[in-house]
């Protein structure tokens, strides 16, 4: 697993909601999305492939938890993007990136390995504005599960030193 810095750009996406522990809403919004996506032919279209955790599961129970499955796609298919989903932009700012390969499986101890060891060693902290992004890079009906690969995005911020001053 490689890991460092990355600046993402603000992305426009088709986006589909699901609420619940994280290991179930997403492979739920994914269903939709790609439910939607062959339905329409927009399958051929499609972008890169993003995951937000918009929550922090720590911090609430695991129920209230929303994930968004997104798709960057073309501005002439956004007409047949449906009620139930939304147009919503990505944040775009500063990201520790680690790379994880082996599709989903695994993919919530690298969440949290970059979370609570990783980024503390580098003096940071998770910037709560901002969702975690997951960047699927492989399209999982073309490429085995094994080999799928998916760029976890944590949003950071500096941690404050309380009582210094700055020089």
């Amino acid at each position: 697993m490689t890991t460092g810095f990355v600046y993402l750009r603000p992305v426009t996406v088709a986006a589909v909601r699901a609420q619940g522990p994280y290991s179930v809403s997403a492979a739920e919004a994914w269903k939709e999305m790609f439910a939607w996506l062959h339905r329409t032919g927009c399958i051929r279209e499609v972008g890169t492939g993003y995951g937000l955790l918009l929550d922090d599961p720590r911090a609430m129970s695991a129920s209230a938890c929303r994930y968004d499955a997104c798709v960057a796609l073309p501005e002439e298919y956004r007409h047949l993007v449906p009620e139930t989903f939304s147009i919503r932009r990505l944040p775009g700012g500063a990201y520790a990136r680690r790379r994880h390969t082996g599709g989903v499986v695994g993919l919530a101890h690298t969440i949290s390995e970059l979370r609570n060891d990783w980024m503390p060693s580098q003096g940071l902290a998770v910037d709560t504005r901002r969702p975690v992004i997951e960047i699927y890079l492989d399209n999982p009906e073309h490429v085995a599960v094994e080999k799928q690969r998916i760029d976890v995005c944590m949003p950071v911020t500096a941690v404050e030193n309380s009582g210094q001053s700055a020089a």
